[in-house]
């Protein structure tokens, strides 16, 4: 009868060890994804189709630049929403060629500038790396 104590003991204590050793295992991480990329604001000048990273006047034709949601970039041009930077639509959201909203999204060329080469809202006058790590490329 002592040994089977003992058994049941051991048993009993080797039980809690893996209890407490298990509860120490970091948990199941989720897949390692792209970091978001915050939504980026241009500003449009609805006369002459130029595109800039300030607010202000055209530097073509002089007129007062509007507020554009930028929702991301594709070959070299910017998907673009008509509203303002407050928008909180997105590329995935564009279909039949309108966006999230349901007002039409227009293509606008960045030539000049900088973009991700994986569609990011994202666009730099500068070269260097956009948000989710990718090197940025200049549109021609």
């Amino acid at each position: 009868m002592k040994m089977n104590l003992s058994f049941v003991m051991g048993l009993l204590l080797a039980g809690a060890a893996i209890t407490l050793y298990a509860a120490d295992e970091p948990k199941d991480t989720p897949a390692v994804e792209k970091p978001a990329v915050a939504p980026q604001v241009v500003y449009v000048c609805q006369h002459c189709d130029t595109m800039a990273l300030k607010a202000g006047k055209c530097g073509k034709c002089e007129k007062e630049m509007a507020q554009r949601h930028l929702l991301g970039t594709k070959d070299g041009q910017a998907m673009l929403c008509p509203c303002g930077g407050d928008c909180k639509c997105d590329a995935k959201g564009i279909k039949d060629g309108k966006c999230g909203c349901d007002k039409d999204v227009k293509m606008m060329s960045c030539k000049g500038m900088y973009c991700c080469t994986s569609g990011c809202p994202m666009v730099s006058k500068t070269p260097g790396k956009c948000a989710c790590g990718i090197e940025m490329k200049k549109a021609e």
